[in-house]
């Protein structure tokens, strides 16, 4: 068995690797994505390892590195994602596990980082029994919040503009007293910048930072339980002419809400408003919005129309961090 880091030539099989993947939990997606090498923009270093047996690629993972803030403290970190398996070689996946964790340790054991950490559906047992072993714990638990975009007409008198990096990261400084995995560098915003993907909404006593992920995260719905099908049905049958409810398997355009920060619920729904108003001209599916699970729901501030989904952040720590307890933030790019 081989480790060695993926090309762009390796492209069109990792993005078959991912989009067979096994899943667990009540909702299982279907990745559309096109480059699945996109995320490593975000990191001034990355890359992708694969093990490989007899040319053919058994699975891979990603590796990026960059610096957050943990109680106001620059941190080093290491982020490990898109975790994935080949379905042909399942059962193998202790070995190629082995040899993959091996090389990481070979060749990031002696780099100088703080900590380690990935994010996993708080559902996915078998992902974060692999974390575990790998001697990851639960962080925190981010609650995400699904909602299909909702036709808005109403004029909220929210002001919408495409803010430059001063604004962006006036926008993140603001939190790192607050929060805890607030980036410390740029660089995750740049490509975001360049490529017009980021749009913020302000209006009296709420703001939000919106990441248009159209082309890098699109997926479709491979299976949901029982329950979670039925509102899907229903909710395509009432609502359709009101709302873009997604279909199974359908090509979903998702916005990514990556702060949503306000004084009152009121305030924040004026605000939601318009982030729905302004997906629906641009034929949006999905909005997602995210909040650390001990501040509560934001079901008052975003609507009742939304389905959670739990993930936990998983952390390796390479000493332990001194830390107070502070909520995290949606890390951009997560």
């Amino acid at each position: 068995m081989d480790i060695r880091f993926a090309t762009k030539e390796d492209n069109e099989k990792l993005l078959d690797i991912e989009r067979r993947s096994a899943q667990e939990g009540k909702i299982w997606v279907v990745g559309y994505k096109e480059n699945f090498f996109d995320r490593l923009k975000y990191y001034s270093k990355g890359s992708i390892l694969v093990a490989e047996e007899k040319g053919d690629i058994i699975g891979c993972i990603g590796i990026a590195f960059d610096e957050y803030l943990v109680d106001s403290v620059p941190r080093k970190a290491i982020y490990l994602f898109g975790l994935r398996t080949n379905p042909a070689y399942r059962m193998k996946i202790a070995r190629w596990l082995k040899a993959i964790i091996q090389e990481l340790e070979n060749r990031y054991g002696e780099s100088e980082f703080d900590f380690a950490y990935a994010s996993v559906k708080a559902d996915n047992t078998a992902s974060k029994k692999i974390l575990a072993h790998m001697g990851f714990s639960r962080f925190a638990t981010l609650d995400f919040y699904a909602c299909p975009v909702l036709h808005r007409i109403k004029n909220t008198g929210v002001c919408v503009e495409r803010p430059d990096m001063d604004r962006v990261l006036g926008l993140y400084s603001g939190m790192s007293s607050r929060f805890d995995l607030v980036p410390k560098h740029v660089r995750v915003f740049e490509p975001m910048i360049e490529e017009k993907r980021l749009k913020l909404f302000t209006g009296e006593g709420a703001s939000a930072l919106v990441f248009d992920t159209s082309g890098e995260s699109d997926f479709g719905i491979a299976k949901l339980s029982p329950g979670l099908r039925f509102f899907q049905v229903i909710g395509k049958y009432l609502l359709s002419p009101l709302a873009r409810v997604p279909g199974m398997k359908e090509r979903l355009r998702i916005w990514d809400v990556l702060i949503l920060d306000y004084r009152t619920p009121r305030a924040a729904r004026r605000v939601v408003a318009e982030i729905h108003k302004e997906a629906w001209k641009e034929k949006v599916t999905l909005l997602n919005f995210a909040r650390d699970s001990t501040l509560g729901s934001l079901k008052p501030a975003i609507g009742p129309l939304s389905f959670k989904i739990p993930f936990d952040i998983m952390i390796f720590e390479k000493k332990e961090i001194p830390r107070k307890g502070r909520p995290v933030i949606w890390v951009p790019a997560l």
